[in-house]
């Protein structure tokens, strides 16, 4: 289980209801991202995380950083970012700081926009009130630690 981040296109005036139907359909998955938008990415993502494995192919790029297990995914027109749930309190809280700083290269640097299906909330929003996802952490942790 992973907390997730999207990252898409949407049309003018599109809701982010109709986006993510779109992007269900979508089947377009297989081409990696443009190569200087990549570079920036790459270059930015290591300024806030330290070190970091990177790897792009036709396919995609990935951007892994072990110590926090934030993996972002990138592709030519959409993008993707997750965390495995396990962190609690102030520990959490900062995963979620980092991945929402994250997302906010990735919007600067490709022009998709975030999208934080767990609070049902665009990727600025979710960010402007760490505490709202930082309590799905602790949802998550309590579900986990009951005994089946």
């Amino acid at each position: 289980m992973s907390y997730d981040l999207m990252f898409m296109r949407r049309q003018p005036g599109q809701s982010w209801g109709e986006a993510l139907e779109a992007a269900e359909d979508y089947q377009d998955f297989g081409a990696g991202p443009d190569e200087q938008v990549w570079q920036r990415v790459v270059a930015r993502a290591k300024l806030l995380l330290g070190d970091a494995f990177t790897r792009l192919t036709d396919d995609g790029g990935e951007v892994s950083h072990e110590r926090t297990g934030i993996q972002l995914f990138l592709y030519a027109d959409s993008a993707e970012m997750n965390v495995p749930y396990g962190a609690t309190g102030e520990g959490a809280t900062a995963v979620l700081r980092t991945m929402f700083l994250l997302g906010q290269v990735v919007e600067e640097e490709t022009g998709l926009e975030g999208y934080d299906p767990q609070l049902g909330q665009p990727l600025r929003e979710a960010a402007a009130d760490l505490d709202l996802g930082a309590a799905s952490f602790e949802t998550v942790a309590r579900l986990l630690s009951k005994p089946s």
